[in-house]
């Protein structure tokens, strides 16, 4: 279960995994797209499955931000599903508008001391905007949000200069930053992404708190047998291991990233308690 709509960023690394997946396992794999309400929808779905095993989720990190912005929640990603195994990230970058006088983020964080700079992302509550306020919310930069429905428009207001910069998936900008219609400056990333390795890390900047990784992973039913979650995280370490699958991802600007169950609960733990800070000291909230 993907719980948006076919056809956008999710099907480059979920469709792939489901095909890997399908002949690991022996069986068919197949993707259902059930979207709405951010997410809210398909995943409710989940949650209210036979817990056999037979009913995935193949979400994001926006499971944890989404209800953390609505005034009504179905479901909490902590309780209501169990971790299976990380399959994948994406970095959001960090682009200006190349007219902008700031060639590297410590110049950025000084020009926005001066005046603040507007900031468009792909919309309220995604992992830019998060990350926005959090540089607000921790006085490192004056940040004005423009929220966008979707990268493109933002990105294309950014190359225009009717805003300062975007921040936006790499896999998006990196084609605009390598034809100088817009400059980049970093990623909100652990490590540089293998799309843009020229651009540096906030960490390597000096502001390890900020971090805007959008993680992909499988979760099931929360009453699945452990039994079972072992099999599965097994079948995701072997498809994640294929080096052609690695390639493909890598290719579609996802790093690809195995993990433990133990692991995947604990990231989302750890964000459930760092963005809701941020919701709630920002004042957000999604109708």
């Amino acid at each position: 279960m993907v719980p948006f709509a076919a056809g956008g960023g999710f099907d480059a690394i979920v469709r792939p995994f489901a095909e890997k997946l399908s002949a690991v396992l022996g069986q068919a794999v197949i993707v259902d797209n059930r979207p709405g309400a951010g997410g809210a929808i398909g995943t409710d779905f989940v949650t209210r499955a036979v817990p056999d095993g037979y009913t995935l989720l193949f979400a994001n990190s926006s499971i944890v931000t989404q209800p953390l912005l609505q005034k009504k929640t179905t479901y909490d990603p902590a309780t209501d599903l169990v971790a299976v195994s990380r399959v994948g990230a994406v970095s959001t970058g960090l682009a200006v508008n190349p007219k902008l006088p700031a060639n590297n983020l410590a110049e950025l964080i000084e020009l926005s001391k001066r005046r603040p700079l507007n900031f468009g992302t792909p919309g309220t509550g995604t992992a830019p905007h998060l990350v926005g306020e959090l540089l607000n919310l921790n006085g490192t930069m004056r940040l004005v949000h423009v929220p966008y429905k979707g990268t493109g428009p933002a990105m294309a207001d950014a190359v225009s200069g009717q805003i300062d910069m975007v921040m936006a998936p790499v896999s998006a900008t990196a084609q605009l930053v390598r034809s100088g219609k817009l400059r980049g400056i970093a990623v909100l990333s652990p490590a540089r992404s293998s799309l843009m390795p020229e651009l540096p890390t906030f960490l390597e900047s000096g502001l390890p708190d900020v971090q805007g990784e959008t993680w992909y992973g499988v979760f099931a039913p929360a009453r699945v047998p452990a039994a079972v979650i072992r099999r599965l995280n097994e079948a995701a370490g072997q498809v994640l291991a294929q080096p052609e699958f690695m390639v493909a991802l890598r290719k579609a600007g996802y790093e690809p990233q195995f993990s433990t169950s133990a692991a995947l609960a604990e990231t989302v733990r750890a964000d459930q308690q760092r963005w809701a800070r941020v919701v709630r000291e920002a004042k957000l909230q999604i109708e």
